[in-house]
């Protein structure tokens, strides 16, 4: 499954259509939500999503506003729910919360009933007809619709189709160690590989937070609930859109460059615990975890690899890369800021900690691919 996401353009009567159709979405979310949790504490049995699409055809009859937006789309607002609870249940994500109308993204979902006409550059959704893309509409002829996301973030508003093509086998690259590196992520330098190419950091959040810091104080000074109170937060939240754009054009560029690069089939790479770094938001290296975008680059390299059939190899998060001396001895006594070290064992001196600890992710690839342990002295 793959989706592609193009900003579209609604006229004012299908702005006001798609804010509805997002309202009555999520007030079904929540209502869902609240039925789970009360059958749940007086059952202690969990109720199925066909019970509770059931019951809401009772709940239509009883709020009419909710026959103005599509059926199909509250449907999914249902089966959203059920799938957040999937998740919680395998562990894969936290318990389901309450939507707020204060967040700046909402979204519904469209499972049928659309169209889309690349040629012209038109989407046709239920209850609101065609709107206009400008976006290009690049996925395979063969490719067969599934669903359809309509978003809206701050004054900007989005439909992402997500869609399936026939498996295409795709010749799977070797593992060679001449075309394998090791590339270390960090906050100062970005990304270190093993061949001594270094990708600066060039902290997004920072070059912007001058601008965000003024709308903010702004935004301060209006009161809450009027329209000039709206019309600064919607600055506000274009300020971090351009930020989140920016970090997002640079790692399509980067993961791009590096996975078309015909020198490497193999990219070794550490499963940083970014969640647990992150934990406490208010700290500056927090921050600066999060500016880096490190969970972004990940994941854009997984799917780019998987497409272009090269491999990329995962070593474990308690690897000491950074410390380990090519002979195999750890040095534990090392802290962040020494920056250089001499090995105690061989007498190596190790000039730049990153490009060391780049070739130690590599070699520690190379063995896991290999099947041999990754333990060292």
């Amino acid at each position: 499954m793959k989706a592609i996401k193009v900003r579209i353009y609604p006229d004012d009567e299908q702005t006001e259509m798609i804010a509805k159709t997002i309202g009555c979405c999520r007030f079904v979310y929540n209502w869902a939500l609240a039925k789970r949790i009360a059958f749940y504490q007086s059952n202690k049995k969990t109720l199925g999503k066909f019970v509770i699409m059931g019951e809401l055809i009772g709940l239509k009859r009883e709020k009419e506003w909710l026959n103005d937006v599509p059926s199909q789309s509250l449907q999914q607002s249902v089966d959203d729910l059920d799938s957040a609870f999937s998740h919680f249940f395998r562990k894969n994500n936290s318990f389901p919360r309450f939507k707020s109308k204060k967040n700046a993204r909402q979204s519904y979902r469209v499972p049928q009933g659309f169209e889309v006409n690349k040629i012209s550059h038109y989407i046709r959704l239920p209850k609101l007809g065609w709107l206009r893309f400008i976006d290009e509409f690049c996925i395979p002829e063969d490719a067969e619709f599934r669903n359809m996301t309509v978003s809206r973030n701050g004054n900007r508003y989005y439909a992402s189709v997500c869609y399936k093509t026939p498996e295409k086998r795709v010749e799977q690259h070797k593992v060679e160690p001449d075309k394998t590196i090791g590339i270390d992520l960090g906050i100062t330098t970005l990304a270190t590989i093993s061949d001594g190419t270094k990708i600066e950091n060039p902290r997004h959040l920072k070059q912007h937070e001058d601008n965000i810091r003024v709308e903010q104080q702004e935004l301060s000074k209006k009161k809450e609930g009027t329209k000039a109170y709206e019309k600064q937060k919607a600055r506000v939240n274009e300020a971090y859109r351009k930020v989140t754009d920016t970090r997002r054009d640079f790692f399509h560029k980067l993961t791009t460059s590096l996975v078309e690069n015909q020198n490497w089939t193999s990219f070794c790479v550490e499963d940083l615990a970014v969640s647990t770094m992150m934990q406490n938001n208010s700290t500056p290296m927090s921050r600066a975890i999060g500016d880096a975008g490190w969970r972004m680059f990940r994941s854009m390299m997984e799917y780019k690899c998987r497409d272009a059939g090269k491999n990329l190899i995962v070593i474990g998060r308690f690897e000491p890369s950074s410390k380990t001396c090519t002979c195999g001895c750890v040095n534990h006594t090392l802290t962040l800021v020494d920056r250089e070290w001499t090995c105690p064992v061989c007498g190596v001196h190790h000039v730049d900690r990153d490009v060391l600890a780049s070739n130690n992710i590599k070699r520690f690839g190379l063995r896991k691919e290999a099947g041999q342990s990754l333990l060292v002295a």
